[in-house]
């Protein structure tokens, strides 16, 4: 009797380690991103105005880079200097925490 549960119970064992597997644990889909690398402006101000950025790079020749929390990069020209620190003043609350640099 004893021996018969001793294999039951490494019967149960192997199962339980085998279901446990990297391969059979299903690890999260990442969500893609639907952004492509360069967007026209009044994209970028949409994608501002969500609340999805974590820091804005502009440069003197309007190149602006978007970083988001996710880390994606996207990039847009901003119709003058400084207008992508504009919409950010316009955006208040979700755009608070926005990291702005200027080279």
């Amino acid at each position: 009797m004893v021996r018969h549960l001793t294999e039951l119970v490494l019967i149960l064992f192997a199962f339980a380690m085998t279901s446990c597997s990297p391969q059979a644990i299903a690890s999260p889909t990442p969500t893609p991103n639907p952004f492509p690398g360069h967007v026209g402006w009044n994209t970028a101000v949409d994608i501002i105005h969500s609340g999805q950025v974590e820091m804005v790079v502009q440069l003197h020749s309007l190149d602006v880079t978007l970083i988001l929390k996710d880390g994606t990069e996207i990039h847009t020209i901003e119709p003058t200097i400084d207008a992508v620190f504009q919409e950010i003043d316009k955006c208040s609350l979700p755009c608070s925490e926005i990291i702005m640099a200027t080279e």
